[in-house]
């Protein structure tokens, strides 16, 4: 066999993988993805460099013997907007990620790995993401903590099990791992009868939630019930699993029910359908005042201004449906749109972009012990050279992701000792200088 042959045969299958990995892609998904994640990345750089941002929405405290929900109050137009934006994130970066599952969970079923296999990988990736959640996620979000406390003592349990949408994304495959053998639509159902369950009786939780926490009230704050942080806590959480769950069993079922012979086309015509019903619904239920604690005051702000800590009906209507339009609206941007490529940079790389942009933008406050000292629009504009720097490095990674794919095709090559020197110069040839991948 000829070295020119060789050469061409392993191109050939380098670039059959490239395409194969690619076209095994929806790019819409990739894109939404995307934008959810610069979005989220803004609401992050605010949350460490300035002051103003509006939180806690709709967090049920107990003041004074009567359980109130945490309005919005007053805020300035940037504010509105920066939280109308990162409300955009939790719900689509839950769906996707529960759509992406789908997908995947069906290709390893058709490659034909064994259940076990496949509950193997659930909970390996679960285990993963929670221990992403605590080891890297939660102490950035509790640096400004520990630095402005000037001690360990903060140090706490709760400190350490700081839980958030990681650990619930990872909480969520232990679910699926579960409810994979049931239909779609029923593991659906379980999960958005637990949460209407959840919100039905949400008053009744703070009542019966005592700043000693104990084991069972942990379970509950994990389960149900976000808290106000607070390092004394056994477990602090801001993603209650129930209520969490539903926008991504929501994902699962759609995933599940993607059929790949009817077209992509028909799946952008069932988000485009399922987002314009979810905005019809949230507006006849916002109007008439059911749906939210939070009730609308006769102001644009009342109207949006939606529990998030748990979410609200209204608040995943309204979310939901606006991450069902964007997906519809990526499918008709060109496939060669660079605002669409660029998204599909970060989209494609969530996991490396969440942990990165935290440490990114907490590491210039926590080194000059000055959290939160800035204005909204200076935290803008932090927000916007953080993005020069992740745009690279998720690039970089995806070429190093993708170059080394391409090797994983390359054939098992003779090791006699007087072939090694031609191999190793193929070797350079076709790999040491970087082969071409498109996108």
């Amino acid at each position: 066999m000829s070295l020119s042959f060789v050469a061409k045969n392993i191109k050939a299958k380098s670039l059959e993988a490239t395409e194969s990995n690619s076209s095994s892609r929806l790019p819409f998904l990739d894109r939404t993805r995307g934008l959810i994640m610069i979005f989220m990345a803004l609401d992050h750089a605010l949350f460490f460099w300035s002051s103003g941002r509006i939180n806690n929405e709709g967090l049920p405290l107990l003041v004074n013997g009567a359980v109130t929900f945490n309005p919005l109050g007053v805020s300035g137009a940037l504010a509105l907007i920066v939280m109308f934006l990162s409300s955009l994130c939790a719900p689509g970066f839950l769906f996707i990620a529960g759509y992406v599952l789908a997908l995947s969970i069906k290709k390893r079923q058709t490659k034909g790995l064994s259940s076990s296999s496949i509950n193997n990988h659930l909970w390996l990736r679960g285990m993963l993401l929670i221990a992403l959640q605590v080891f890297i996620a939660s102490p950035a979000f509790n640096l400004p903590m520990l630095i402005q406390a000037k001690s360990l003592s903060v140090v706490t349990w709760g400190t350490f099990f700081s839980l958030s949408v990681l650990s619930t994304i990872g909480i969520g495959f232990f679910f699926l791992s579960v409810g994979r053998h049931i239909s779609p639509w029923k593991l659906f159902g379980i999960s958005g009868l637990l949460y209407l369950l959840s919100q039905l009786f949400l008053p009744s939780f703070p009542r019966n939630f005592t700043f000693h926490q104990a084991i069972e009230q942990a379970w509950q704050t994990i389960l149900v019930l976000p808290v106000p942080f607070s390092p004394s806590f056994l477990v602090n959480n801001n993603f209650p699993v129930i209520p969490w769950l539903l926008p991504m069993t929501l994902g699962w079922l759609y995933g599940h029910t993607y059929a790949k012979q009817r077209g992509v086309a028909y799946e952008a015509k069932r988000f485009a359908i399922s987002g314009f019903s979810c905005l019809a619904l949230f507006f006849i239920f916002r109007s008439a005042g059911i749906g939210d604690y939070l009730l609308p005051n006769g102001t644009f702000q009342g109207f949006i201004g939606l529990s998030k800590y748990p979410p609200s009906p209204d608040y995943f209507l309204l979310y939901l449906g606006l991450v069902f339009v964007l997906l519809f609206l990526f499918y008709k941007l060109p496939q060669t749109s660079r605002i669409g490529g660029s998204l599909e940079n970060f989209g494609q790389v969530p996991l490396l972009f969440y942990n990165t942009h935290l440490w990114l933008y907490t590491a210039i406050p926590a080194l000059r012990s000055n959290f939160n000292g800035h204005s909204l629009l200076f935290g803008v504009v932090i927000w916007l050279l953080g993005l020069l720097i992740l745009y690279p490095l998720c690039h970089w990674y995806l070429i190093w992701q993708s170059s080394t794919k391409v090797h994983i095709y390359c054939p098992k090559l003779d090791h006699s000792p007087r072939l090694v020197r031609r191999q190793a110069n193929l070797s350079n040839v076709l790999f040491g200088k970087g082969l071409r991948v498109n996108r």
